[in-house]
């Protein structure tokens, strides 16, 4: 309900608004004057003359052109451009083209912006016709450049000038676009694919300062028109190819630019734009732009690559975004790291690849000294199916924050992410060289039998063969990938059992409980770490799994929508369908309880609980005993599960475990059953591995929430038709500003039962646990091995009690009644029971088991501290063995009152 409502509130503040296009231009034609606006001739004395025929054919078609393209850029919306004007060729006015022969290094045709505000527009005579012909590439230069004349008219001085990366590169985008749409021109086709889709150096920052770099950058604001194209049809863009809608600059241009001139000034005014014109923030767009665009190879390839199409990508991934390591995971290697060298708004790519088949989740980590400066990353998947915000909480050892996404990706392959380094305010965003780490969560067992998701493509990429289609209104092509994979997984997840889901493996802690005050093997006492395994559907994830685009509510409302795209009641069906075949399935879940360890504890526990799903028609297995560890009479079985913690930090938890198994609902006990054993059912081992281990932590697990301005953006991002709204009043939670201080590597310690005094300080308290269980098992050993003596002596005196028995009914004068007496004597089971018997009948029955020799074996003479020393330094052992040995009695004879004096 509280979710509901919420949405009806951002739903409300997201009204849709239509854009306030700008008044009709005063005139969309265009003259064609052969004159040099820097003459010192007037113009009216160049009256417009001396062509060929063929060239004023080619000049009619020019003017027709720029007034198609002026028609256009009006009909967008965009202010007149405030050109110099003439008279046009049927009266009224026209826009003044100046066509001259000027310098070739320039384009051919070319916008002037002076000092004193003259803006004009001029064409190179020398280059526009040649041989009496139309050159293609003028009309793109046409469009291009009057798109520079539009940009001067927003300019409120002539000092406020933008970075090239904005003004070269939004009017690269428009002209190349103008001249598709209105001539079918495109002048890179087939031979210069990296040129018109905009390839640069993304790994660099977004204001590009070179030439070059500015006009490429036309492939962001391209890919902002096709997000605002898409998003009128509630979709999103992705590598298809679709036709952009560059209205949303309108009012990003009617948001004045007041300065200062720089990178950081260019960027705070777009984001305030964007936010006004989109609903999202620039740091958003950008992260979905090169998620985006990182797939546009080999899927809007115009010309067959020179080399393989796999090839081709690295080729492209490598230019784009610098080097692509990649992360190779295994059952050996489940977590794997790649050192990144992010800078301030700009992005990196890496590749994670799980061995086997099916869909595996992955979990990713980023340690950072700052909230803030995790708050700025973003991660996508190529081709910008998932891109997601960060989710940060306090490491839990060696200081600093935690960064974590979490992805589900087909294994048996690489999938390419793009990372995002950009703040919601871009002029704040740090350089930041991160280390990558990406951990598979995976369980198995010799009883576990899985049955794989199917996996899908690891992205939306297209491997179209070249020539692909270029985008035309009548095929637009719009769709929601995100939304088309979120449901295309979600109906393959629910026909699977994956034991490859972060739901599957997890480990939560008990932390506030009591200590123990006995065995934690018979009472399962104390703090406690609780490992759950099982098989699961591959469909739905867990709430921090990125599934569709923004943070963390714009994933749980990917989901959601996932769910509805599926069909509410067919997903309901199938999923208990499939819950009901986990239930049924023997093995299909392990639950293990130990001791509550801490992040860095390597080691093992064999008193573990563990616990094993028995399928339909059979109880639970349990690993338990299978001896009876209380003697004579009452049963107690010790939990026996075997658990082993090879890796444990906040990235990862992984082990093994190994059991005996008894199922106790076919286990039948009666009273003359003593120190019975446990039938074996079944033996279990396994493997595990538990991403992100501190989700179950509930000291570290939620920490920074999200904003009321974050989760209006999710909104935005997760319903595009809807995304216009103006959010320019909501007030922006601040990101708090803690740092984590410096940060260090994470504990490792290889724990057992030495001393603690033998481990570094950070090991003494991360092995205690150990050190204690080790303690315990040694004083239960030693209570069982004093107390089976015991018995052994009381049994050994069985003959003794009987014909003390006899003598005492004919000393009471009950020879009658002899054979009854030893008749009950012999059908107790127990030596317990018959000394019990014989107590009832008033007999003395302290000597049985308790003579001399009986007591030095059942009651060994307990030492002083000096005699208990004295006795290991005669058996020659070791100090080190020594010590330890001191070190567990001191603990043992603590717990039953401390040791005895010397008499």
């Amino acid at each position: 309900m509280m979710i509901a409502r919420f949405l009806l509130g951002c739903l409300g503040v997201f009204a849709l608004i239509q854009p306030a296009y700008a008044e009709k231009w005063p005139t969309t034609e265009f003259v064609f004057e052969k004159t040099d606006p820097y003459s010192s001739i007037p113009s009216f004395l160049n009256p417009f003359s001396g062509f060929s025929g063929a060239e004023k054919k080619v000049i009619a078609d020019y003017e027709a052109y720029l007034s198609e393209v002026a028609v256009y850029y009006e009909k967008l919306g965009f202010k007149a451009p405030p050109l110099e004007r003439t008279k046009g060729r049927k009266g009224g006015q026209a826009y003044r083209v100046y066509f001259f022969d000027y310098d070739d290094d320039d384009p051919i045709a070319r916008a002037s912006y002076s000092e004193n505000g003259r803006i004009t527009l001029q064409v190179d005579y020398s280059r526009a016709i040649v041989k009496g012909k139309p050159v293609d590439r003028t009309y793109e230069d046409l469009a291009h450049e009057l798109f520079h004349n539009i940009q001067r008219g927003y300019q409120l001085s002539y000092e406020l000038d933008h970075g090239n990366w904005i003004m070269e590169g939004q009017a690269q985008a428009l002209g190349m676009d103008a001249a598709w749409r209105l001539r079918k021109i495109d002048v890179y086709k087939g031979k210069q694919d990296g040129y018109r889709l905009g390839g640069r150096r993304y790994f660099e920052p977004l204001p590009a300062t070179d030439t070059q770099k500015s006009y490429r950058t036309a492939s962001f604001w391209r890919y902002l028109g096709e997000q605002h194209a898409a998003s009128k049809h509630n979709a999103r863009p992705g590598v298809a190819v679709l036709l952009p809608d560059y209205s949303y600059l309108v009012e990003v241009f009617d948001n004045p630019f007041g300065g200062p001139v720089s990178a950081n000034g260019d960027m705070m005014w777009l984001d305030e734009g964007l936010r006004k014109a989109t609903g999202i923030g620039l740091a958003r767009h950008y992260a979905s732009f090169t998620s985006t665009f990182a797939a546009y190879v080999p899927a809007r390839l115009t010309a067959e690559p020179t080399t393989s199409a796999q090839q081709a990508e690295d080729n492209w991934l490598n230019f784009i975004f610098g080097t692509c390591p990649t992360i190779s995971l295994s059952p050996g290697k489940p977590s794997g790291e790649a050192r990144l060298d992010l800078r301030k708004n700009a992005s990196r790519c890496f590749k994670a690849e799980v061995a086997g088949e099916g869909n595996a989740d992955i979990s990713i980590h980023v340690r950072g000294e700052t909230i803030a400066a995790l708050k700025a990353l973003y991660v996508g998947t190529a081709g910008g199916d998932r891109v997601g915000g960060v989710q940060v909480v306090p490491s839990p050892a060696g200081g600093g924050f935690l960064g974590h996404w979490r992805f589900r990706i087909a294994g048996g392959a690489p999938q390419v992410f793009i990372i995002s380094n950009m703040a919601d305010n871009p002029a704040l965003t740090k350089n930041f060289p991160v280390s990558v780490n990406v951990t598979t969560s995976r369980w198995e067992s010799s009883m576990t039998s899985p049955r794989p998701q199917k996996s899908a493509s690891n992205s939306s990429q297209q491997k179209a063969g070249p020539a692909a289609a270029a985008p035309s209104s009548s095929n637009p092509g719009f769709r929601d990938p995100s939304r088309e994979a979120a449901q295309a997984e979600l109906a393959a997840g629910l026909k699977s059992l994956s034991n490859q889901t972060a739901l599957g493996s997890h480990a939560s802690f008990e932390r506030r409980r009591a200590p123990c005050q006995k065995d934690f093997a018979l009472t399962g006492c104390g703090p406690l770490t609780s490992i759950q395994l099982e098989l699961t559907p591959g469909a739905i994830g867990d709430l921090t799994q990125t599934s569709g685009t923004g943070g963390g509510l714009g994933q749980v409302m990917s989901q959601f929508t996932a769910i509805a795209d599926n069909g509410a009641f067919r997903t309901d069906r199938d999923w208990k369908a499939a819950m009901q075949e986990d239930k049924d399935s023997e093995g299909s879940s392990v639950g293990i309880t130990m001791p509550l360890i801490e992040y860095g504890f390597t080691g093992s526990f064999d008193n573990a609980a563990i616990v094993v799903n028995g399928g339909k028609g059979s109880g639970n297995y349990q690993a338990l005993g299978p001896q009876d560890s209380q003697i004579g009479r009452g049963r107690a079985f010790r939990q026996s599960g075997k658990v082993t913690i090879d890796e444990f930090t906040p990235y990862v938890m992984h082990g093994s475990f190994s059991a005996n198994l008894t199922d106790l609902s076919r286990v039948e006990f009666t009273e003359e059953d003593v120190d019975p054993t446990l039938p074996i059912h079944r033996t279990i081992s396994g493997r595990f591995v538990i991403a992100a281990p501190w989700e179950g932590d509930p000291q570290f697990a939620d920490y920074a929430p999200t904003s009321v301005d974050s989760g209006m953006q999710d909104l935005a991002q997760a319903f595009p038709g809807v995304g216009n709204g103006d959010v320019s009043d909501l007030k922006t939670q601040k990101t708090p500003a803690g740092s984590g201080g410096t940060l260090g590597a994470f504990p490792s310690c290889e724990c057992g039962c030495e001393p603690l005094e033998t481990y570094s300080a950070v090991c003494q308290s991360v092995c205690k646990v150990k050190y204690m269980q080790c303690h315990w098992q040694a004083a239960a050993s030693m209570d069982y091995d004093i107390r089976k003596k015991e018995r052994d002596a009381l049994e050994a005196d069985v003959d003794m009690m009987r014909e003390d028995l006899k003598r005492f009914v004919r000393e009471q004068n009950k020879m009658d009644q002899e054979e009854a007496y030893l008749q009950l004597f012999d059908e107790q089971e127990a030596a317990e029971d018959k000394r019990r018997i014989l107590m009832s009948y008033g007999m003395n029955v302290g000597k049985y088991g308790d003579d001399e020799t009986q007591r030095a074996a059942a009651n060994p003479k307990i030492q002083t501290r000096d005699e208990y020393i004295a006795g290991l330094k005669e058996q020659d052992l070791p100090q080190k063995t020594i010590d330890h040995l001191i070190g567990l009695m001191d603990e043992a004879m603590e717990e039953v009152g401390g040791w005895p004096e010397p008499e």
